[in-house]
C-alpha cells in the first residue's frame, strides 16, 4: 500500500512537469534593464530599450539594486545587488538602443519638412550620438540648408527656419524704438529663415547692419544700437 502511494506520487509529480521556483528566467536582466535605465536620466530618451546580458550566470534572487553604472565607450555595466541578504556584484554588457527620425526621401533645400517625411529607425545610443536631432516633432516645419540623404541621421544644424531672406536680394529694414518705426530698403548679405540673425547693407547709406529675421524680406535691426548715422538714413526712405 505504502509503495503504491509512493509510486503515484512520483507519477503526479513527473506529469505535472518541471517544478519553476523564484523569478521567471530573464527577471534579473530586466528589472537590472529598467534600474540602468532610470540611473542615466535625462541623457537617455524615454522610448529607449536595453538589451542586457549577464557576464556570468545569476539564479539567485534579486532583493534589491544598490548601485549600477555604465561605461558608454565599451558598454560594460557593473552592478551591487541584494540577494537574499547578501551583497553581490555582477557585470555584463548592456546594448542601449534609441529611436531616431530619418527621412523617406531625399529632401532638398527649401523644401519643407512634414511628418510623412520622416520614418524612424533604431540605433546603438553610442552609434545615434549626440550629434543628432533626436526628435521627429522638431523638424517638422523645418527647411533643410544642405541636401539631406533618405535613411540618413539628421545633423543638428543642417536644418532650420524656411529660408525667407535670400542672399543678393532686397529686403526691408525696420527699426523699431518704442512708438518710432522706420524703415529702409537693404540688400541682403546672407539667406536665412524667421529668427536668423544676418547682415544687412542699407542700399541708401551703404551702411551694413545686423538684423534679425522677422518674416518674408524683412530683418529687424535693434533700435539702441543703430548709429545715429543709420537712423537717420532710415528716416529718408
Amino acid at each position: 500500500m505504502a509503495r503504491s502511494l509512493r509510486m503515484a506520487l512520483v507519477l503526479a509529480l513527473l506529469a505535472a512537469g518541471p517544478a519553476i521556483a523564484g523569478p521567471a528566467a530573464g527577471s534579473i536582466e530586466a528589472r537590472l534593464a529598467e534600474e540602468l535605465l532610470a540611473s542615466l536620466g535625462p541623457a537617455v530618451p524615454a522610448d529607449a530599450q536595453v538589451a542586457l546580458t549577464l557576464g556570468m550566470p545569476f539564479e539567485g534572487p534579486l532583493d534589491a539594486v544598490r548601485d549600477i553604472g555604465l561605461d558608454p565607450r565599451t558598454g560594460i555595466f557593473q552592478a551591487r545587488i541584494v540577494s537574499n541578504g547578501r551583497t553581490v556584484e555582477l557585470s555584463g554588457r548592456a546594448d542601449i538602443e534609441v529611436a531616431m527620425p530619418v527621412p523617406v526621401r531625399r529632401i532638398r533645400p527649401g523644401e519643407i519638412i512634414e511628418a510623412a517625411d520622416l520614418t524612424t529607425i533604431r540605433l546603438s545610443i553610442g552609434r545615434a550620438g549626440a550629434g543628432f536631432i533626436a526628435d521627429a516633432d522638431a523638424l517638422v516645419g523645418l527647411s533643410p540648408r544642405r541636401q539631406i540623404p533618405a535613411g540618413r541621421l539628421i545633423q543638428v544644424g543642417s536644418v532650420g527656419s524656411p529660408i525667407v531672406v535670400q542672399r543678393n536680394r532686397p529686403v526691408t529694414l525696420v527699426y523699431e524704438d518704442g512708438a518710432l518705426m522706420l524703415a529702409a530698403r537693404g540688400r541682403a548679405l546672407q539667406e536665412g529663415g524667421v529668427g536668423d540673425v544676418v547682415r544687412v547693407m542699407n542700399i541708401a547709406s551703404s551702411t551694413i547692419v545686423t538684423g534679425t529675421v522677422t518674416g518674408a524680406e524683412t530683418v529687424s535691426v535693434s533700435g539702441p544700437r543703430v548709429p545715429q548715422a543709420s537712423q537717420q538714413s532710415f528716416a529718408q526712405q
